[in-house]
């Protein structure tokens, strides 16, 4: 009976590393926020390896959380070169 709050404390973990990784990629398009989740799910799915729980939940939380932070990063820098063209057009448009 020792065992059972481990176990149960590892699915929680595998739980919100899974809440984590889909919430990085929902958060992706709102200015890089998608990265705070992303970085979460991947510390929580490491703790969950060294732990020795490698189930679904872990899977599925590490594979969103590495897309997630994928398409942060892409978003991201779309998002810094889009700014800094409307504001090269702009100042350009005063000369």
């Amino acid at each position: 009976m020792e065992n059972a709050p481990v176990q149960n404390q590892s699915k929680g973990k595998s739980i919100a590393c899974m809440a984590c990784g889909i919430a990085s990629i929902v958060l992706c398009e709102a200015y890089g926020f998608g990265l705070i989740p992303a970085i979460i799910s991947l510390v929580l799915g490491g703790q969950c390896k060294k732990a020795g729980i490698q189930n679904t939940f872990t899977k599925v939380g590490k594979i969103t959380a590495i897309i997630g932070l994928i398409l942060s990063i892409v978003v991201g820098a779309l998002m810094i070169i889009i700014v800094a063209a409307a504001a090269a057009a702009g100042i350009a448009s005063y000369n």
